[in-house]
């Protein structure tokens, strides 16, 4: 047997940040669509503790769990966490309703952080080490940002996404690339004064690339994603990405109009959005592909057979 998605519950804030909120900086609607492809993004209340946004992401897959004492291992994946200690992995397990006895751990790769967290679950359930294990991704980049920088605040937003991870004989093993280069690591830099600073043509160049490598390297390796998600970046690079991988014939998804840059949790919020909307079968591959800070990219390739119901 091996290990692929089983289950897949999201959380987004109620807040939609429509174009004409960043009139104020100079910006207009018809900029940033040009630009980003995004019209509306989510942002959490500032109050809003993290943790209680993933356990709301974790929480239904652990109430239609039948044995919720099977999950051996909890992953929460985040940039936009803002404290160093306590982390809030054993938080987020406490309030989904998890017992005690559960490996947790706080994983940062920033925007690819759920393709690796991906793999790291994966990785423990092929292991034989857990029954299950749940991989949650839970961001709040709307403050990180400095919302009167043009270039950077009009792109991010806010929300959770948390999948189920189990072993099954129909489920044909995954398949990863990941790799990182440091000394590219300003082009996507938190600021001394607040705020987060981008190489803008430097990381729409090596966003491409590393996603559209990743991809290849995938149906290269393994059996073929019926399905490609991307880190929801900006529409051009998307755009640039599903043109590149159209030779593979399977559908790109751009959830981005509605959604903005959600770093780590945008390609689990795509992907459920999809599922959601009966664009995709609730049987078949995903293949994940992400570009995010450090630098840091990869890919996965994983089965997944979700119920109809994803959203919370």
């Amino acid at each position: 047997m091996s290990a692929g998605i089983v289950d897949i519950a999201t959380a987004k804030p109620a807040r939609m940040i429509g174009n004409d909120h960043f009139a104020s900086i100079g910006l207009t609607d018809e900029w940033i669509r040009r630009r980003s492809g995004i019209a509306a993004r989510s942002w959490l209340p500032d109050q809003t503790p993290l943790t209680e946004v993933a356990a709301e992401a974790c929480a239904p897959i652990v109430t239609r769990m039948a044995d919720p004492s099977s999950i051996g291992a909890l992953v929460v994946v985040s940039t936009s966490v803002q404290q160093c200690v306590p982390g809030i992995a054993q938080k987020v397990a406490q309030l989904a309703g998890l017992g005690p006895s559960v490996l947790t751990f706080d994983m940062n790769a920033a925007c690819c952080g759920f393709v690796y967290g991906l793999v790291a679950g994966l990785s423990i359930c092929d292991a034989g080490q857990a029954r299950s294990v749940l991989v949650c991704s839970v961001e709040a980049m709307s403050r990180l940002v400095d919302r009167t920088d043009r270039q950077t605040a009009c792109l991010f937003a806010d929300g959770s996404a948390a999948v189920l991870l189990e072993d099954r004989a129909e489920f044909k093993g995954f398949c990863h690339v990941a790799g990182c280069d440091g000394s590219h690591a300003a082009f996507i830099r938190e600021t001394g004064e607040g705020g987060i600073h981008m190489e803008g043509m430097q990381v729409s160049y090596h966003a491409v690339h590393r996603m559209s490598e990743s991809a290849q390297y995938l149906f290269d390796h393994g059996p073929a994603p019926t399905i490609l998600v991307g880190h929801q970046a900006n529409g051009r690079i998307l755009e640039q990405v599903r043109l590149s991988t159209l030779h593979l014939g399977v559908p790109f998804v751009n959830r981005i109009e509605n959604a903005g840059n959600t770093s780590s949790a945008s390609i689990p919020l795509a992907f459920a959005e999809e599922l959601d909307a009966g664009s995709l079968p609730a049987t078949g591959r995903l293949g994940a592909v992400a570009y995010g800070a450090g630098e840091a990219w990869g890919g996965v390739s994983v089965a997944y057979s979700v119920p109809a119901v994803t959203a919370s």
